[in-house]
C-alpha cells in the first residue's frame, strides 16, 4: 500500500515548472490545461504520492457556510470594529464567521492558513502578518485558484495581486494630521510608526513626509521613529523621542496601540497631551473617551472597512466569475485638543488642503 504524501500543491507547482492555478485546473479536471502540460503535472504527483485533498479536488461543490477571518492582534480594538461589520454580513448571508488570531506571527499565520485549507473555508478575509516574504501572498493565490476566494483588508500582500482589497486612505489621512499640527505652529514634529513592510505603515510615512515638505518644514531623521505597531514598543520610542536635546513639540502616532504606549509614557512623567506637548494618533480609541482622555485622531469607519469586505466575499462566493475589485475607505480628523501645545502659536497660514470634523 502506498502511503500518500505530504506534499501540498504548492510543491507540486514547483516540481512540475507551473503555477499553482495550473495544478489546480489539473486536480479538477479543466480542460483549458494542455495535454503536455497535464502530463507533466500528473507525473510530478504520482511521482511523489500526492493526494489531492477534498478542498484541492472539488472546492466549488464541497464548501462549507463558514467564513474564515484572519486578523493579526485581537487586543487592537481596530479589529473588533472590523469584525463586528463582516458578521453583521454574514449573517445576513447565513454564513457562520471562524475567527483566527495569528498575533503578528508569519509562522502562525502559514499554520492557520493551513487550518483554513482543511475546514474547507468558503471564503477567507484577511489582515496578514507576512506580507513581504511572498509566502503568504503565495497561499492566498492558491486558495484563489482552487476556488475559495480571497479578500485582503487594511494590509497588501506580496505576490496577493489580483486579490481584492478593502483599504483606509492612509496617506490622506496622515497628511491631514501632520498639516493640522502644522497649523498649530509645530515645526519638530516626530511620528512613530509601526513596521515598514506593512503598506499601511509607508503609506502614513508618505502622508506625514508630505505634509512637511509642502508647508516648508524640514524632514529630521530623528524624529522618526519605527515600533512594531504595539504600545510597549510606542513606550519605548517616545521616551527616547523625549530624551532628545531638542524634543519634538508634537509626535503623530501610526496607529491606535501606539498612541496608547505614547500616553502612558507621558501619564507616567507627568506629562499632559494639549499642553505640554501636541499628539495625534491614528484610529480613534472609544475607551479614552469613555474615561475623559481627549485624543484627536485620524479615524475610519472599520465596521464600514469589515461591512464592505464581507460583501465582496459573499459576491464572489455566489459568482465565481464576479470581477476582483478594490475600495478605499476615506478617513476624517477629528480635533478635540491633543494637537496644540503650550508655548506654541497656531500659524496664521492654514497648511495644506484641509477638510475637518470637530
Amino acid at each position: 500500500m502506498s502511503i500518500a504524501s505530504k506534499m501540498n500543491i504548492r510543491e507540486i507547482a514547483r516540481l512540475a515548472g507551473v503555477s499553482v492555478a495550473t495544478v489546480s485546473r489539473v486536480i479538477n479536471n479543466s480542460e483549458s490545461v494542455k495535454p503536455a502540460t497535464r502530463e507533466r503535472v500528473q507525473a510530478v504527483m504520482t511521482e511523489n504520492n500526492y493526494v489531492p485533498s477534498a478542498t484541492a479536488r472539488d472546492l466549488s461543490f464541497q464548501r462549507s457556510e463558514v467564513v474564515a477571518v484572519v486578523v493579526p492582534d485581537l487586543k487592537n480594538p481596530f479589529f473588533y470594529g472590523l469584525i463586528e461589520g463582516i458578521t453583521r454580513v454574514a449573517e445576513k448571508n447565513h454564513y457562520q464567521v471562524l475567527i483566527f488570531n495569528t498575533n503578528e506571527d508569519a509562522q502562525k499565520e502559514y499554520q492557520v492558513l493551513e487550518t483554513i485549507r482543511q475546514r474547507n473555508a468558503a471564503g477567507i478575509l484577511i489582515t496578514a502578518t507576512g506580507v513581504r516574504d511572498g509566502h503568504t501572498g503565495a497561499m492566498l493565490k492558491e486558495f484563489q485558484a482552487s476556488g475559495t476566494p480571497v479578500v485582503l483588508i487594511d494590509r497588501f500582500v506580496e505576490g496577493g495581486e489580483g486579490l481584492d482589497t478593502v483599504m483606509a486612505d492612509n496617506e490622506a489621512g496622515s497628511y491631514e494630521a501632520v498639516c493640522e499640527l502644522i497649523r498649530q505652529g509645530h515645526e519638530r514634529i516626530a511620528i512613530i510608526a509601526g513596521e515598514k513592510t506593512l503598506s499601511p505603515v509607508y503609506e502614513r510615512e508618505l502622508g506625514y513626509r508630505r505634509a512637511l515638505t509642502e508647508n516648508g518644514v524640514k524632514i529630521r531623521s530623528m524624529y522618526i521613529a519605527y515600533g512594531n505597531q504595539m504600545a510597549d514598543r510606542s513606550y519605548s520610542c517616545m521616551k527616547r523621542l523625549l530624551s532628545l536635546s531638542k524634543p519634538p513639540t508634537a509626535v503623530f502616532c501610526g496607529n491606535n496601540q501606539m498612541s496608547l504606549g505614547a500616553l502612558r509614557y507621558l501619564i507616567e512623567n507627568g506629562m499632559v497631551a494639549g499642553k505640554d506637548i501636541g499628539i495625534v494618533g491614528f484610529d480613534d480609541i472609544d475607551v479614552l473617551n469613555d474615561v475623559g482622555i481627549p485624543l484627536s485622531v485620524v479615524d475610519r469607519s472599520e465596521k464600514e472597512m469589515g461591512r464592505k469586505a464581507m460583501e465582496m466575499l459573499v459576491r464572489h462566493m455566489k459568482d465565481r466569475d464576479a470581477q476582483s475589485a478594490h475600495v478605499s475607505v476615506p478617513t476624517r480628523l477629528i480635533l478635540r485638543g491633543s494637537e496644540k501645545a503650550d508655548g506654541v502659536e497656531p500659524r496664521t497660514r492654514k497648511p495644506g488642503n484641509r477638510r475637518r470634523d470637530t
